[in-house]
């Protein structure tokens, strides 16, 4: 994560990472969604899209998202610990679960703002060189998103607000306030937010259905949704190492004296 992502992300919550994924990649994600649903779960985790196509676990450690997510939720000390006895540095977050939104469609009159300090899941903080995140999302639009289209929108700096979201600005339906503004991404860009920052999407005003897929992580010793994958339902797929699989441990997986 260089010096302008880390200020970037410290200002606004967000970051967008261009051409994360190759056109081909973005074509195959589509070729194997499923239906139109707001998220999936609601199937458990056990038969989620990670055992769908090999696409899907290719999206667990790519390698720029990766390293930005280890300076946002990792571990450093963890980290450069193992560095520094020349190990190779397992992720030090998680895999806390997948959405899928391919439900919204011209006419979507749009959702509720949502997000903000709330617990383990919803946090942020700065102290000593170092960001502090709870859980972090990494969204990849598979289709082009313009500011006057609608979908994925937030109040830029809210992650570090002290107070609650004022009554009535939730409902995008009934009005959109002035603070809240589209994020624009192209087909392959990722949106790299903080569960912290106050989001959600806007009326949907094209004919195209919004396809996005979203892949929220944990430090690797919290959890926001209680369906834990297990790493061992992974192991036997031939596009799994050592890291992927350390992506999908439980949490505190690692410390087996600690309650699980």
């Amino acid at each position: 994560m260089d010096d302008e992502q880390r200020y970037l992300f410290d200002l606004f919550g967000f970051i967008v990472v261009p051409d994360v994924l190759s056109q081909n990649q973005v074509s195959r994600l589509l070729s194997t969604l499923r239906g139109s649903t707001e998220q999936f779960p609601p199937v458990p985790q056990a038969e989620g899209p990670l055992h769908w196509d090999p696409i899907w676990r290719d999206l667990l450690d790519l390698p720029d998202i990766s390293a930005i997510l280890e300076n946002l939720i990792g571990n450093p000390n963890l980290f450069r610990a193992r560095e520094e006895k020349h190990e190779d540095p397992l992720p030090t977050f998680r895999l806390d679960h997948i959405n899928v939104h391919t439900h919204i469609e011209n006419g979507f009159k749009g959702g509720a703002l949502h997000g903000g300090w709330n617990g383990t899941a919803g946090f942020y903080r700065y102290d000593n060189g170092v960001l502090y995140n709870g859980l972090t999302t990494v969204s990849f639009e598979l289709y082009d998103t313009h500011p006057n289209d609608g979908g994925f929108a937030c109040i830029p700096g809210s992650h570090k607000s002290n107070l609650s979201l004022p009554e009535g600005w939730a409902d995008l339906s009934g009005g959109v306030k002035d603070c809240v503004q589209r994020v624009a991404a192209k087909p392959g860009d990722a949106i790299i937010f903080t569960e912290a920052l106050i989001h959600g999407t806007l009326p949907w005003t094209v004919d195209e259905k919004r396809s996005t897929v979203f892949y929220k992580y944990s430090p690797h010793t919290l959890s926001w949704s209680a369906d834990f994958f297990d790493a061992q339902d992974f192991a036997s797929y031939e596009n799994m190492d050592p890291r992927r699989l350390a992506l999908l441990e439980k949490p505190n997986a690692r410390y087996p004296k600690r309650p699980k």
